[in-house]
């Protein structure tokens, strides 16, 4: 079972606060990390947001991060040597999930 938390921020492009969502945090039991990439695709569209508006959401197996889903739905593995929330650059070493 894997578990994804979805949730919105505003995006200061429009003038909204980075700091406020936009629309409730769910989270949501799936099977597969397809059916991960679904979930978040569904909520972006139930909830009307724009990629400003999407932080990319861990996909968790237990406790540890096994994936991450892009606002286009792509489903991404960790890099090697796992995730660095710290470097801006990190997604760059992110690898896509075969499809």
């Amino acid at each position: 079972m894997y578990r994804i938390i979805l949730r919105s921020v505003g995006n200061p492009d429009f003038g909204q606060d980075p700091y406020q969502p936009m629309s409730p945090t769910e989270e949501i039991m799936v099977d597969t990390l397809q059916q991960a990439a679904e979930a978040a695709r569904a909520y972006i569209v139930r909830h009307d947001l724009g990629g400003g508006n999407f932080p990319s959401p861990r996909v968790f197996k237990g406790n540890q991060v096994v994936a991450r889903i892009s606002y286009n739905g792509r489903i991404w593995l960790p890099p090697d040597g796992g995730w660095d929330d710290e470097d801006p650059n990190d997604w760059r070493r992110w690898r896509e999930a075969p499809g």
